[in-house]
């Protein structure tokens, strides 16, 4: 009989406001690769990306 081990538990690093404006600013005013400010910041290149994402004014409705 095989037991299964339970999934670890991921731990979610909580960033405050400074830290994430911070983050983003490098990327979007000193034009940083997302890659590199995230290495630099010990955190993941993926939630770099969303809150870069999120910063960015939505654009236009499609043309058509």
């Amino acid at each position: 009989m095989e037991v299964e081990k339970p999934a670890a538990k991921r731990h979610r690093t909580k960033y405050d406001a400074a830290f994430r404006t911070e983050a983003v600013r490098r990327v979007t005013q000193d034009g940083q690769a997302t890659t590199r400010v995230a290495q630099a910041l010990g955190m993941s290149k993926a939630v770099l990306g969303k809150w870069v994402r999120a910063a960015r004014p939505p654009s236009g409705p499609p043309s058509g």
